[in-house]
């Protein structure tokens, strides 16, 4: 593989790298808007008397934290060391601490299912990426982390819990969280499946592509693909003025090795001016067969003095070729 190819791959990929990046980051955007959502149902219950100033505030401070340093590790590329670059699974499991810190200070346990209710909204980005099985695994933090809410509310502030009512939630919590784990994780498969067929189709239009541009016997550019590249050049030229070159060649006595030797020594013949010719090309040139013994080479950027070709196939001899 040339310098050129080379470059050209790391071009792309660097290029898909970056679109990849940006797409988290309005992703995160997203997130933090929803954050935000949840801020000012705290900020309301701050402002009825059911939690204090102090809650609230830590409420924003988790959840700028939270975010600021997922903006950080993406900015900086350093979440591309990760198994997952975009850190759903983490990013939904730290998103229910600060619901549940205003959780554990509010006494009313209707109060305390609008947030869980709320907590269940991050399950929804796992539908953008996770497997049912990393969705399970995520629910189990959930349920972990709900349960550590229970037992500290149990240990310190009893008198705030009420059996029937906790109860309730705490099935529901589990049956909606199970709806979404299957939910998510089919719909999840959908989509890689639908990412993997893309990927199939694009390599299919791309082998389509070089089977209509490429000539089948020589292995170089068709009579078709040279018209694009000329027109190409063409309309480079009436925009920035410069010079292109276009070089007609043949073989001499053609049809007299056909007569002589056969076909098959004629196709053989043909390859091999291909190949040497081919060799000696820029990475901007254009080389193809026009038809039947004639090619033609397209040189982008080349004046006349630069267009003259040597004539490695002079005087080579048939066998050498053959």
């Amino acid at each position: 593989m040339s310098d050129s190819e080379n470059a050209q791959i790391t071009g792309s990929t660097s290029d898909a790298v970056n679109r990849e990046q940006k797409l988290r980051l309005r992703r995160l955007a997203m997130s933090f808007a929803s954050y935000m959502v949840t801020f000012s149902i705290v900020v309301y219950c701050w402002v009825q008397g059911m939690i204090s100033l102090r809650v609230a505030g830590e409420f924003l401070v988790f959840s700028l934290l939270i975010n600021g340093t997922v903006w950080y590790l993406i900015h900086t590329g350093r979440n591309l060391k990760f198994r997952d670059p975009s850190m759903t699974s983490v990013q939904m499991i730290v998103s229910l601490l600060p619901a549940l810190w205003v959780m554990a200070f509010l006494d009313a346990g209707q109060a305390r299912a609008v947030f869980l209710l709320i907590a269940i909204v991050p399950m929804l980005y796992g539908i953008l990426a996770l497997t049912t099985r990393q969705f399970v695994v995520v629910g189990l933090w959930f349920f972990a982390f709900y349960g550590v809410l229970h037992l500290g509310l149990w240990l310190y502030r009893p008198e705030v819990l009420n059996s029937e009512l906790e109860i309730l939630q705490t099935v529901a919590f589990a049956l909606v969280m199970a709806e979404i784990t299957v939910i998510g994780g089919f719909i999840s498969s959908l989509r890689g499946k639908l990412r993997q067929r893309n990927l199939e189709l694009g390599e299919a239009m791309e082998q389509i592509r070089e089977l209509v541009n490429v000539d089948a016997l020589t292995g170089v550019y068709n009579r078709r693909r040279l018209f694009e590249v000329i027109s190409e050049e063409c309309n480079r030229y009436s925009r920035m003025p410069g010079s292109f070159s276009i070089c007609l060649m043949d073989i001499d006595h053609f049809k007299a090795v056909n007569d002589t030797y056969g076909h098959q020594a004629g196709d053989a013949i043909l390859q091999a001016v291909a190949r040497s010719v081919t060799e000696g090309l820029r990475a901007i040139d254009c080389f193809g067969r026009y038809g039947g013994e004639e090619f033609l080479l397209v040189l982008p950027q080349t004046p006349l003095e630069g267009a003259r070709i040597r004539r490695c196939m002079q005087r080579k001899p048939m066998a050498a070729i053959m």
